[in-house]
């Protein structure tokens, strides 16, 4: 379809493209193998051997070699892509411009190997927009070098590119989301209501045809418009729809579609002067720009962990450092109170032996000056007599040490103070002889 009508100016290899994974998308036989024939299109839809001749139009000849070029890489293209498929790797699972990165790839390969050596291809076209007049984001266009270069009709174009990857990356993604959510809460109500009368699930939407779908409408209305630098919103609608093909597990927010498609972007106008017609460098700049957001997230979060840690050991280290102040305080406090205490033991002495002085009340204090009389403590009338007892018992002890003890049964001899034992009727005899 590129090469029948690559001589018309109004042709477009994103027209192209799009046009043809619509009508296979469509069809019932093809639905299944949707993916691998995106592949074949976007196989078919490189710019270099006589598509659209950039330097002057319609200069090269579409001949048997072409197709033969054209088969070439798509065998090569297909070896890989099933190589892809099969790896334990998982090589970009999920990730946006998968199948348009795969193609890029075949398409390095076959040109370092066998366009390149026979020069089917000249190899300026790794570098062809440093050499040549190229509109940024644009590649179909025929550029004479004569024609003055604008930076405000630059400016202007790349705005457009930029606003055509965030409407069809935005939009897209956002369709895909909501359909997603939409099945996910038609399932939940009907495990939660249990019936078999409802209506049959909704179908899910393909990731591939949805995006190609929208981009395909916004062509078509920018064409419609004449408008000058159509070509390169074309690209940035094919970049954005390849972003929009992503994993919702990859990119699962809106917001983040958005973010993606302005990383994207940014990697589309800084590719524009390199692989200029190459097959699958949409999609290629897509996957940059999901890789490049993923590395950049990983990033921000590194970063912030490395901010919480070093905040982690900051606050370790104040603490210790307050410790470290506490310890000594706590040792001087101590010693200052060792201290004091044995100087009160020194004087302790001293104080006992001394008459206690009343203490004289500064005038800057006011206290009352009254004699406050002690206070008696409080005993009971056993405690009373208990105490009594004990202040009694040291008077008593040392008269008792001073008279030994004796026994008139120790010994027969009589001591000083005993008298002879007698009968108390002999007593009484002997008082009354005293007597007479």
């Amino acid at each position: 379809y590129s090469y029948t009508n690559s001589r018309t100016s109004n042709s477009n290899v994103q027209i192209s493209i799009m046009t043809v994974i619509t009508l296979i998308g469509a069809s019932p036989l093809c639905g299944t193998h949707l993916t691998t024939a995106a592949i074949g299109t976007f196989v078919g839809g490189q710019n270099i051997i006589g598509s659209t001749g950039l330097e002057t139009l319609g200069a090269t000849d579409i001949n048997l070699v072409s197709y033969l070029c054209l088969l070439w890489l798509s065998l090569i293209v297909s070896w890989i892509w099933s190589y892809v498929m099969n790896s334990s790797l998982r090589i970009l699972d999920g990730c946006a411009g998968r199948l348009g990165t795969t193609t890029f790839f075949g398409m390095n390969v076959v040109m370092l190997t066998v366009w390149g050596p026979l020069q089917v291809v000249d190899w300026n076209r790794y570098y062809y927009g440093l050499v040549h007049v190229i509109h940024v984001a644009e590649e179909d266009s025929s550029v004479q070098l004569a024609s003055a270069w604008s930076w405000t009709e630059e400016a202007e174009l790349a705005i457009g590119y930029v606003l055509a990857v965030l409407w069809l990356g935005v939009v897209a993604g956002a369709t895909r989301i909501f359909h997603h959510r939409y099945v996910q809460q038609w399932h939940q109500n009907k495990s939660s209501l249990d019936s078999p009368n409802l209506s049959q699930p909704p179908a899910p939407l393909n990731n591939i045809l949805v995006p190609v779908l929208l981009s395909l409408l916004s062509i078509l209305v920018v064409n419609a418009t004449q408008y000058r630098h159509a070509p390169g919103l074309y690209n940035g609608f094919a970049v954005g729809a390849y972003v929009a093909m992503a994993s919702l597990q990859k990119i699962p927010t809106v917001f983040k579609f958005f973010t993606v498609s302005i990383v994207a972007a940014g990697w589309g106008l800084t590719l524009t002067p390199f692989f200029v017609g190459f097959a699958g460098k949409s999609g290629f700049t897509s996957m940059l720009g999901h890789v490049t957001h993923i590395a950049i997230e990983t990033l921000i979060v590194q970063l912030r962990q490395k901010r919480r840690r070093q905040q982690q050991q900051r606050q370790r280290q104040q603490q210790q450092q307050q410790q470290s102040q506490v310890q000594p305080r706590l040792t001087e406090s101590q010693s200052s109170q060792l201290q004091q205490e044995e100087v009160n033991i020194q004087k302790s002495p001293q104080l006992s032996q001394q008459p206690q002085q009343p203490q004289q009340l500064s005038p800057s204090h006011h206290h009352s000056r009254k004699h406050h009389k002690p206070k008696e403590a409080f005993y009971t009338k056993q405690q009373r007599l208990q105490h009594q007892r004990q202040q009694l018992e040291p008077q008593k002890q040392p008269q008792q040490q001073t008279t030994p003890l004796h026994h008139r049964a120790w010994s027969a001899e009589p001591k000083a103070g005993d008298g002879v034992w007698q009968h108390p009727l002999e007593e009484d005899d002997e008082n009354e002889n005293h007597v007479v």
